[in-house]
């Protein structure tokens, strides 16, 4: 009861969001358009101009638009499913590829500097589960940037590992990160407890904690300090009526 108040005080009030959202539609809108006057004017002056490197430079800038524009979209839709509360059929392997694709900048930002972080998948089941999509992937998500910010002083390998076990889907995620001590391993679910100073709220694991446990999951963690730290969600699987 205590965790479910928590969330509700500091997750941002539904209607406000909704507000929010609508706002960021109109700018979403003005801002795709802007990006076809940049591709439109570009797709016309490739065949205007004799230099080759121009020429290049201005189908660089053609894809880039086009990417822009789905990155708007991945995000938009993303966010449209906050307020979205329904419950259906979900494949955990659909949204653990969709967590990664809005991580890979994160994961390119570390990976310009002096570390790391490799990547490993291991997906032998598409993970079928009953939920909330916005729901499951925020409690994904919050862990997968844990294992990357665990990583980026010093690199290293996140493993993701997503299996079958009867009727349980498992989903093991895996860093070799700084690991964690033993008493800051056994507060990780407290509320307000954070290891990020200031930049924290100590509500990511929280929120993941109560939303495994609201779509009948169990949530478990190892540590070591030096060795990394893993996360392992098990879930209901869910039964395709036939």
């Amino acid at each position: 009861m205590e965790e479910q108040e928590i969330r509700k005080e500091n997750m941002i009030p539904e209607e406000s969001f909704k507000i929010l959202l609508n706002l960021s539609e109109g700018i979403f809108h003005d801002f795709k358009n802007s990006l076809s006057v940049i591709s439109g004017l570009s797709q016309l002056s490739i065949p205007k101009v004799e230099s080759n490197d121009i020429r290049n430079n201005l189908r660089l800038i053609n894809e880039a638009t086009f990417e822009c524009r789905d990155a708007i979209d991945r995000f938009y839709r993303s966010i449209n499913g906050y307020y979205q509360k329904e419950k259906k059929e979900n494949s955990i392997r659909n949204i653990i590829f969709s967590v990664l694709d809005m991580l890979k900048y994160k994961i390119n930002d570390v990976n310009k500097g002096k570390t790391c972080i490799e990547t490993n998948l291991s997906i032998t089941t598409p993970g079928l589960v009953y939920g909330n999509e916005y729901e499951l992937k925020q409690s994904i998500l919050n862990i997968f940037l844990n294992a990357i910010e665990a990583m980026e002083e010093t690199g290293g390998t996140l493993d993701i590992n997503l299996s079958q076990v009867r009727d349980r889907t498992f989903l093991k995620i895996k860093d070799t990160g700084i690991g964690m001590q033993k008493d800051t391993l056994d507060r990780i679910f407290e509320s307000s407890f954070t290891t990020k100073g200031k930049k924290g709220t100590g509500l990511g694991l929280v929120i993941t904690k109560n939303i495994v446990e609201e779509h009948d999951g169990e949530i478990y963690v190892k540590s070591e300090p030096g060795r990394g730290t893993s996360f392992t969600i098990n879930l209901p699987m869910y039964e395709v009526e036939k």
